[in-house]
């Protein structure tokens, strides 16, 4: 066992000399698994699960929360003011954002710290959208104050409303991958299959997807984005870094 500790503070000490994000942090590790996560059995409950994950870092409890066929979307309008819905992401790109936000790899560290919180009644209401039973298909509707410090005091704060749309167990599109882990179609389990994001544009981020340049002597720079934004900016470092040949979270 000394062995085992001794080679542990080893690791740890060399990822901090050689400038990497050290997952032996106490001050990430100290953030994770605050409570017991609440169990999906109801629509509310699921989006209950939803924002104990982001406040606990549950990447592994997020990843059972999403159908196979999930989408995020925008609520905005088009160039002729129209509504618009357009898909931004997709299970796989919501896990990836995620992974990169909640614990990061040994290339980027993960966000410094996430403030997330949802209404305290959570109402489950008939799915609006044609065709969707009300017994099987639910939707709730919630105003979200998010802050994400994406490190160094550049903070991304989100506001506004989003819709989640819940879909009871037995009718839902289980990914292949919990299959393989035995999760069946459970009528007493909800899972999200659509998250619309209405939250409000602000000051945005620039072209490349960083935000604009801090004021000297500034201990933090908050951004306003939409959620959109926010999601944005995480995939598009990873997907940066599997480009330039750097591993996934």
């Amino acid at each position: 066992m000394h062995r085992v500790l001794l080679l542990l503070v080893s690791i740890a000490a060399s990822l901090g000399a050689a400038g990497c994000f050290n997952p032996f942090s106490p001050v990430i590790l100290n953030e994770r698994v605050t409570s017991v996560a609440p169990k999906p059995t109801t629509p509310q409950n699921a989006v209950k699960l939803f924002e104990w994950c982001w406040k606990n870092r549950g990447i592994e409890e997020y990843k059972e929360l999403f159908t196979e066929d999930y989408v995020f979307v925008t609520a905005g309008l088009d160039s002729a003011g129209n509504p618009s819905r357009e898909i931004q992401a997709r299970r796989d790109d919501e896990i990836l954002i995620a992974e990169n936000m909640f614990i990061g790899s040994a290339e980027r560290a993960p966000a410094s710290s996430i403030t997330l919180s949802f209404d305290r009644n959570l109402l489950p209401l008939p799915d609006p959208r044609p065709g969707y039973v009300d017994s099987l298909f639910k939707a709730i509707r919630t105003y979200v104050d998010l802050k994400v410090d994406i490190g160094e005091g550049n903070i991304y704060e989100v506001s506004g409303y989003v819709q989640f749309h819940l879909v009871r167990g037995d009718t839902a599109a289980i990914p292949k991958a919990l299959k393989e882990r035995g999760f069946v179609k459970d009528r007493n389990r909800w899972w999200i299959s659509r998250w619309e994001d209405e939250t409000i544009e602000g000051s945005g981020l620039v072209a490349n997807g960083t935000s604009r340049a801090r004021p000297a002597g500034a201990n933090e720079w908050v951004t306003r984005v939409t959620m959109g934004e926010l999601k944005r900016f995480y995939l598009a470092q990873a997907l940066a870094a599997v480009a330039s040949g750097g591993s996934g979270p």
